[in-house]
């Protein structure tokens, strides 16, 4: 059976990426970054910094180029999509961990430098560094109101970077780990973890006053929300006891948990039934159907598997 969906998925261990072309059959190509045969110029190897560069986080333009943060490195590189091979390398802030493509523009949160770089898809080149809060670990950006979201994880803030110039800081209770825009509403999942309280709260905040209140006090600590569009649901993932949870968001009930086992982390929608869970620990995804609310299938991929993408290889354009 086809699946005409891909999925790419960034693994930070080994320093590769793993094409997904059919995971009912089994169809994986791994790109090992470094390897000579990955570039289309010999002068990009001697670009990156560090022997070990930890792919994190991935982002495509929805056309012909895929984007992958690199942690260790600290750079993103440009990868061509229908030829599978890296064409540029720009380096950004310390630790980017999270990237998100907008308009011509890549946005890349810097967990270490406590900024927002922007990078010029033409050009490929960095054009700004924005400082935000400490620690930023995500990126929403509101298509709607032209703005930026980046949730400070060890900031107690998120920053609200509105592109025709204008900058806000909106304080919390807690350290937010990932944001969800629905409409005129964000949801927030927030972490404290002192030493004597783990715990994780999901918060709703009106994106035009920017009142926040709490909706969930819930106890562990969760690391990834996923909303189903046109639904009530969100699924949260909590890599310390390997479940993935399904809620209603508006009436605040836990729905069920699934045991995925290992350290289950980054999840993505493929639009339709299906959920990808990469497993940190068991070096694979998780493949959870949201029907039959159940996990069907683990794929094997490359170690330490993080960043997540599933795109509709139809809508690539080839050189």
């Amino acid at each position: 059976m086809n699946y005409n969906k891909k999925i790419i998925v960034a693994n930070t261990g080994d320093d590769s990426i793993a094409f997904i072309d059919n995971w009912m059959d089994g169809e994986i190509e791994i790109l090992k970054i470094k390897n000579s045969e990955s570039f289309n110029s010999k002068h990009i190897r001697a670009k990156f910094n560090s022997c070990h560069i930890g792919p994190y986080d991935l982002a495509t333009d929805g056309k012909k180029y895929l984007y992958c943060s690199n942690v260790y490195d600290n750079s993103i590189i440009k990868i061509e999509l229908d030829t599978r091979k890296v064409i540029d390398i720009v380096p950004v802030g310390k630790f980017p961990s999270c990237l998100r493509y907008y308009k011509n523009n890549i946005y890349i949160a810097n967990s270490d430098s406590n900024s927002l770089s922007i990078v010029e898809e033409d050009s490929f080149s960095l054009v700004e560094n924005i400082p935000v809060g400490e620690k930023p670990v995500d990126i929403q950006i509101d298509e709607k109101n032209n703005k930026i979201y980046v949730a400070n994880g060890n900031g107690f803030s998120i920053d609200v970077i509105d592109l025709t110039g204008s900058k806000k800081n909106i304080k919390l209770m807690d350290n937010p780990v990932k944001m969800i825009i629905d409409d005129d509403v964000m949801y927030i999942l927030s972490n404290v973890n002192n030493g004597m309280l783990h715990r994780s709260n999901i918060y709703m905040m009106d994106l035009e006053a920017y009142t926040v209140k709490s909706m969930d006090n819930l106890k562990g600590i969760y690391n990834d929300m996923i909303k189903i569009n046109g639904a009530k649901v969100i699924f949260i993932s909590n890599m310390d006891n390997g479940y993935l949870y399904r809620m209603d968001v508006k009436k605040r009930n836990l729905l069920s948990k699934t045991y995925l086992g290992g350290m289950p982390n980054k999840l993505e929608w493929d639009g339709d039934n299906l959920l990808f869970i990469s497993n940190v620990f068991s070096n694979s995804i998780n493949v959870f159907d949201i029907k039959l609310n159940k996990a069907i299938d683990r794929i094997t991929v490359g170690k330490e598997p993080n960043g997540i993408l599933v795109i509709d290889w139809y809508y690539i354009i080839p050189n």
